[in-house]
């Protein structure tokens, strides 16, 4: 099957554009699914199950035409791996995150508050990050 709008052999970039320009709709309201379904999970105490769908919605963002909420995203991913002992992985979607924050936001002061309580958590429990993540990564 031939599609005439999206250069299979393009450069990466290119490729990614021409993804997010015809498809990126789908895949915004698919991640949002995802980190609906990752969050039901997470209250119902399937972690590494939540965990598993939460980075399914990340990937699928990176396809999204519309990039509102991925903090929220990256900030819950940061916080499930910490509850799951997975301090190193928790810290690096916090680093993510932290960079993806938008100044020009209108909810930049209050994003920016979550994240330094985020930090204030991961940093009261990497004290037991190194056995587990050990065994867990």
């Amino acid at each position: 099957m031939q599609n005439e709008e999206i250069d299979i052999s393009a450069d990466f970039l290119t490729f990614r554009n021409q993804i997010v320009e015809k498809f990126g709709e789908q895949y915004f309201d698919q991640a949002e699914i995802f980190f609906e379904r990752a969050m039901t999970q997470a209250k119902q105490g399937l972690l590494h199950s939540a965990a598993s769908d939460g980075k399914f919605a990340l990937d699928l963002s990176y396809y999204s035409n519309d990039k509102s909420g991925i903090q929220y995203l990256i900030g819950f991913l940061a916080q499930l791996h910490c509850d799951i002992g997975q301090i190193s992985k928790s810290k690096a979607y916090y680093e993510l995150g932290i960079k993806l924050l938008d100044s020009n936001a209108s909810d930049y002061e209050d994003d920016k508050e979550m994240y330094r309580k985020l930090k204030e958590h991961i940093d009261s429990e990497s004290w037991k990050g190194s056995i587990e993540d050990d065994k867990n990564e």
